[in-house]
């Protein structure tokens, strides 16, 4: 089985340090514009656009930034603003397979591409993508079951229930995947149990990444499978659906489950330090948007930028040269 480099296992954090060069004082603000089209789905894409902004304000370009709250509305605003001829466009897609006949216009204007966090599959518009590395993730999230329950050395058996992210984003497939492939063999030996037999992704998927669409599931998981029975860790694709899962065990009276998050919300470190939530997987906003900054000044200057993966990402048409961040697994070790 691969083995992402992860530094989870000796609690080693590395960082992406990416520094801001000063912006090009030759060229004019006009010629320097970026438009920005990220969803409002969760409160850390308001975060990221919000922080990406503010350092190319900083780098003295022009910023269009648009929030969609469906795929639909985000297409409308992509096409919009393909219109205005900005020298980059970013986009942080709600649907990873919707763009592929919008950005055909983008390409035929020569304007750069890059696809912020979740990759654009079937189109060859995509000049780059700036993520983090989406494979440790989710294997990272898999190695933190297997060390806690102790699996390696026969701890269980256990009960697990699983959710995933959102269906129409490619990285929630790959984070489930991975994690999968850390846990399947101990499903397979009895040392884990899904009760309610749900393990593929399309039974585990949250709708939309939305919170709100988790909670009749788990509702229903702890009412069918959990009246008398100990639930001892769920599986949560990222740090707001935990929040309510973690909702739902309380109500049931059902302490001490073994709970993974993603993204590093401040409400999840809340929650790790009150022992609510065991970790959460930090990809912290202003690391990728300082490296996505550098990638856009490279891009609108004519410069090549920073490149660490030019084999991961096939879209289906092409393989986007990527910058992958590492992510940071934080638990009661290291929260404060």
């Amino acid at each position: 089985m691969k083995r992402t480099k992860f530094f989870f296992v000796a609690m080693i954090f590395i960082f992406c340090a990416a520094l801001i060069g000063c912006g090009d004082s030759s060229t004019s603000t006009s010629q320097r514009s970026v438009a920005i089209c990220f969803p409002n789905t969760t409160p850390s894409w308001q975060r990221n656009g919000d922080s990406l902004k503010k350092m190319l304000e900083e780098e003295n370009f022009s910023v269009n930034i648009q929030f969609a709250g469906d795929t639909e509305e985000q297409k409308q605003q992509v096409t919009e603003v393909i219109e205005s001829k900005p020298s980059c466009i970013v986009i942080g897609a709600i649907d990873s397979a919707a763009f592929a006949e919008v950005l055909t216009q983008a390409k035929d204007f020569s304007i750069p591409v890059i696809a912020f966090d979740r990759i654009i599959l079937n189109t060859d518009a995509v000049s780059y993508y700036a993520s983090f590395d989406n494979d440790a993730i989710g294997e990272g999230m898999g190695l933190y079951f297997e060390s806690a329950l102790n699996l390696k050395n026969g701890g269980g058996p256990y009960n697990i229930e699983l959710f995933a992210g959102g269906p129409s984003d490619n990285n929630a497939h790959i984070f489930f995947r991975q994690t999968m492939q850390i846990l399947e063999p101990y499903f397979q030996s009895g040392q884990l149990i899904c009760r309610s037999g749900q393990k593929d992704f399309d039974s585990c998927a949250v709708a939309d990444w939305n919170s709100s669409n988790a909670r009749p599931r788990i509702q229903k998981i702890l009412a069918d499978f959990y009246g008398e029975e100990t639930l001892h860790a769920v599986l949560s694709p990222n740090d707001d659906i935990a929040g309510v899962i973690i909702d739902e065990l309380q109500k049931a009276g059902k302490p001490n489950v073994l709970i993974s998050g993603l993204d590093g919300d401040p409400a999840a470190f809340e929650r790790i330090k009150s022992g609510t939530q065991t970790f959460t997987i930090s990809k912290d906003p202003d690391t990728l948007t300082a490296k996505c900054v550098r990638m856009i000044k490279a891009v609108v200057e004519g410069t090549q930028p920073d490149i660490n993966d030019v084999t991961t990402y096939n879209n289906g048409v092409i393989t986007v040269p990527a910058y992958l961040c590492t992510p940071q697994i934080i638990d009661k070790t290291n929260v404060q």
